[in-house]
């Protein structure tokens, strides 16, 4: 019964910022389904009402909210604070049952001696609505691109994946999945 969800399991890209950022996300979308794996993005739009473009997204999914960077407590090009991004996926047909929100961003995960992270604030924002949420944020400097398949975090704000060879990479742990943190702690969400 394990295994019949996890095979049904369905990964969406959400990018919130421009025309460059989309094609990443179309990159990744193409790559991982090369690699037998179900992602689809799910293209954004900041102009006009919300259209329900989230309502497909099972509860059960992951959904990557993508954008490039966190800074001042605002996520990506569209500048959003982590109250305005919970109305705004609450906008656009996120089920209140919905699990699991992985705010792919560099420095998601980052308080920057500031608390709380964005994923924590973003959690903070959608708990009371989405009980069974948990938040994941990436510390450091994120990237679609890794090796063997994985995405990159925890690079510092100067390096990225074109630098490292596969051996700098391993060794820096720079394996996004070692490098987020989630939302509430205790909760554990399996993922590949």
């Amino acid at each position: 019964m394990e295994s019949k969800s996890k095979a049904t399991k369905h990964h969406w890209i959400y990018p919130l910022g421009g025309a460059a950022l989309l094609k990443k996300a179309l990159d990744w979308e193409d790559r991982k389904t090369r690699q037998g794996k179900s992602y689809a993005v799910i293209e954004a739009s900041r102009e006009g009402p919300p259209a329900g473009r989230l309502a497909n997204v099972g509860n059960h999914d992951v959904l990557y909210v993508y954008a490039d960077a966190v800074r001042d407590g605002r996520l990506g090009e569209w500048q959003l604070d982590a109250t305005r991004l919970a109305e705004h996926l609450r906008g656009e047909g996120l089920d209140p049952a919905h699990c699991s929100v992985k705010v792919f961003a560099s420095f998601s995960g980052d308080d920057a001696g500031a608390a709380p992270c964005y994923a924590e604030a973003l959690y903070e924002a959608m708990r009371r609505e989405f009980p069974h949420m948990t938040v994941f944020g990436f510390r450091g400097k994120v990237d679609t691109e890794g090796f063997d398949g994985h995405k990159t975090a925890g690079l510092s704000q100067e390096k990225s994946v074109d630098g490292l060879s596969r051996e700098d990479w391993l060794e820096r742990g720079a394996r996004a999945r070692d490098n987020r943190i989630q939302f509430p702690p205790s909760h554990s969400i399996e993922d590949d």
